[in-house]
């Protein structure tokens, strides 16, 4: 297995790296409401829960056969809108439709709705120490079911599409992949939570039933110092995912040199949304 540790994007400003997410969403710049044309819904899913759908339209250099989908939309939507829109960011050549799915709640990250609806149902034994999980097929049927269709509708049927998850929603888009491979065309797995439930759910070894065109895992180096030990058993699952993979090379793990679980964060976004639009 290849393992990348690269300083990258010193040019890119990303405001402060925070080592704790904090629970303010962030507004958008003014320079990211004249770059961006955007778009707001409300979807309910099976269950009844509410979404809020944010759709961000790049007024230039837009690539509209290219969408990336992000978790955790109320943190993450305008943290990469502000950055890609911001003088200081490194220009692309082109943009894609950037989709966020976040939560209906005042909250950057709602812990109890996220922890629902990014985590798979455990065993007896694992729910008293794990509590509150259990949705992440609800949620999954909800985006392929729900949220690509709208998009498609409203933009046409993509040449491709990625899905950007981070800690919980980490353990989401690798549930994703494992379990319907065909859905996204892309993955970014960033810093995935593999302790929850012991990491029992995942059955070794791994195989995909098809080969997305590139598998992204990222990791801040000063995760790999915690208690939990994580990047241990992702580095494993890197490993099997290659092994039994039609296209190894298109796995690529990248560790992000001084960063912390939180501060990775726009590190693993600005990754994804570069090596989608190459």
């Amino acid at each position: 297995m290849k393992s990348y540790t690269i300083l990258i994007f010193l040019c890119i400003c990303f405001g402060s790296v925070f080592a704790a997410p904090s629970q303010e969403i962030l507004p958008l710049t003014q320079e990211s409401k004249d770059f961006f044309s955007i778009e707001t819904t409300r979807m309910q899913n099976a269950e009844g829960r509410f979404y809020n759908i944010y759709v961000a339209i790049p007024k230039h250099k837009a690539d509209k056969k290219s969408v990336f989908y992000t978790l955790d939309g109320n943190a993450f939507f305008p943290l990469l809108l502000n950055e890609i829109a911001a003088k200081e960011s490194k220009p692309l050549k082109s943009l894609p439709i950037i989709v966020a799915i976040g939560h209906d709640s005042p909250l950057a990250y709602d812990r109890a709705l996220r922890t629902y609806d990014y985590t798979p149902l455990l065993t007896e034994d694992l729910q008293d120490s794990f509590s509150g999980g259990g949705g992440i097929n609800i949620f999954l049927h909800f985006i392929t079911q729900e949220v690509q269709p709208f998009i498609h509708k409203r933009f046409g049927v993509p040449h491709k599409e990625l899905l950007f998850g981070h800690s919980f929603g980490g353990l989401f888009v690798l549930y994703t992949l494992l379990s319907k491979p065909q859905s996204f065309t892309h993955y970014v797995c960033a810093s995935p939570s593999l302790w929850w439930g012991e990491g029992k759910f995942l059955s070794l070894p791994l195989r995909l039933r098809n080969n997305p065109d590139s598998i992204i895992f990222t990791l801040g180096s000063l995760e790999r110092d915690s208690k939990r030990k994580q990047s241990i058993k992702l580095e494993e699952i890197i490993q099997d995912l290659q092994i039994n993979a039609p296209n190894p090379k298109s796995i690529v793990f990248i560790e992000l040199d001084g960063q912390s679980h939180g501060s990775s964060i726009p590190y693993a976004l600005q990754i994804g949304l570069e090596i989608f639009m190459k």
